[in-house]
């Protein structure tokens, strides 16, 4: 189940009630290897022999057939009895999944069967991608998700604000392995797969709100916190997807997300240089911080830098991404003395 060691199939292959294989390799694809039972198939010769066996066109056809009728079993089980499902989908969702990444020919069809909260469906509740499609409004293109530790980290996510504005369905992952399974899946019934974070989506907002910064005035200040930044970010620019965060992160690239990133880094061996990462700032120009920090660059540049760098802090620490608070910590415990001073 964790993907440590192998298992054994568990499925027995006869001919007329005679046992020609016990635990038949190559009759199920690998990531169906928690199946148990037998197989009885009358088109297989009794003096066949094991590698002959495991060659034939014969046993590729039986695995072809055997697995299309079992996800089509799961298919009609998920319709007949929905609560059933999500018990064995809790249970054995891993292997669904790793068939997406792994079994090209049931790529489509296994699509069908994964299940995911979403913003819509209540706290404990799943839905299949099929309903998620149709439940989408006539403007909506893509299907969307978000990766967080779990359904409060979601709903407060800087990444999801954009969504909830514009009353879009996203759908709420807790294991990182499930963006690898959106990759590969890419696509459902037409319908791109995309991550939140990656979605280029604005907010439309027909008039500035009261204080928010001109255009002009949010172009200076992004070039104004890049000076101050250097190095560490890529680019910084206005936002238009932000609705109460000051500041979100997002890939310089775009073909990594950061929870990706992070388990790459996990996996890297001994020696093998780090993945390169380094991030574009997109500030929010209707959010009081960035307001504020924006009139006192001129009055007080040396607690402006150090607001600046906060903010990228704080959006680092929200994408999960902060690999060394310290110079964080010290940086904050500064601020709290200048604010505690003055007051």
């Amino acid at each position: 189940m964790l993907g440590m060691s192998r298992s054994e199939p568990g499925v027995n292959l006869y001919s007329r009630k005679v046992l020609i294989q016990a635990h038949a390799k190559n009759l199920f694809p690998e990531w169906l290897r928690f199946l148990k039972g037998v197989v009885d198939s009358e088109d297989i010769p009794l003096n066949i022999s094991r590698e002959t066996m495991q060659d034939s066109s014969l046993m590729q056809k039986l695995n072809r057939v055997l697995t299309g009728r079992f996800i089509k079993f799961l298919e009609e089980q998920s319709a007949k009895d929905p609560a059933q499902f999500d018990i064995f989908f809790n249970e054995f969702g891993r292997f669904i999944k790793e068939g997406i990444i792994s079994d090209f020919a049931h790529r489509e069809p296994l699509g069908k069967l994964l299940r995911y909260e979403s913003s819509t469906t209540p706290k404990g509740q799943k839905s299949s991608l099929a309903d998620y499609v149709s439940r989408m409004p006539a403007d909506q293109k893509e299907i969307y998700y978000l990766l967080a530790p779990n359904r409060e980290s979601a709903e407060t996510s800087p990444y999801y604000e954009v969504f909830a504005a514009r009353k879009y369905e996203v759908l709420f992952f807790y294991d990182p392995w499930d963006e690898f399974v959106m990759d590969n899946l890419a696509t459902f019934e037409g319908k791109s797969i995309k991550s939140a974070e990656r979605a280029d989506l604005s907010i439309e907002t027909p008039e500035a709100k009261e204080g928010e910064l001109t255009a002009s005035q949010a172009e200076d200040l992004s070039k104004w916190i890049k000076e101050v930044l250097k190095d560490r970010v890529n680019n910084v620019r206005p936002s238009k997807r932000l609705v109460d965060s000051p500041a979100v992160v997002t890939e310089s690239d775009g073909g990594l997300t950061t929870s990706m990133r992070k388990i790459f880094k996990a996996m890297r061996k001994e020696g093998m240089p780090e993945p390169e990462a380094k991030y574009d700032l997109e500030i929010n120009p209707a959010q009081t911080v960035i307001v504020r920090l924006d009139k006192i660059r001129a009055t007080d540049p040396s607690l402006a830098q150090k607001v600046a760098e906060q903010v990228y802090d704080n959006a680092l620490v929200a994408a999960g991404v902060l690999e060394d608070p310290r110079a964080m910590l010290r940086r904050l415990n500064e601020l709290l003395e200048s604010v505690l001073t003055k007051s």
